[in-house]
């Protein structure tokens, strides 16, 4: 292999390394705070009749990624699931609203939210409402 090729190859491994190090959530000593996260919907133990309000918002100095659940309490069978798109972003809104479906009745649930910053800081928050 001459020097070329040699020097193709450290240059692509190192571009292919630093995509991965973000993937990997990454370290940085100077930032320790965890994301902000407020859910203002749904409130606890809210009542819903037909469609769901889902709607937060998270701060941080650089985040990294996040996942939105909602499952049945009874049973822990997923009715919601997304993981919005929020790399990079230092303030975030999450507004969605869906329709369960296979509930009858008053239906206890629990929403899960989970965001994570660049230096692997976690904040995680749940809140129990029931929907029908």
């Amino acid at each position: 292999m001459n020097i070329k090729h040699l020097l193709l190859v450290a240059s692509l491994s190192t571009l292919f390394l630093g995509q991965n190090a973000c993937k990997d959530g990454g370290t940085s000593s100077e930032d320790t705070n965890a994301p902000v996260l407020t859910i203002t919907s749904p409130a606890a133990d809210e009542a819903f009749l037909g469609e769901v309000h889902i709607e937060l918002n998270v701060t941080d100095e650089s985040l990294h990624e996040m996942s939105v659940k909602v499952t049945k309490d009874a049973d822990g069978s997923v009715v919601f699931e997304d993981a919005p798109e929020v790399h990079d972003e230092t303030d975030f809104d999450f507004h969605h609203h869906f329709t369960p479906a296979g509930i009858s009745g008053v239906t206890a649930m629990t929403l899960t939210v989970t965001v994570e910053d660049h230096s692997a800081n976690i904040t995680t928050k749940t809140v129990k409402f029931t929907a029908q």
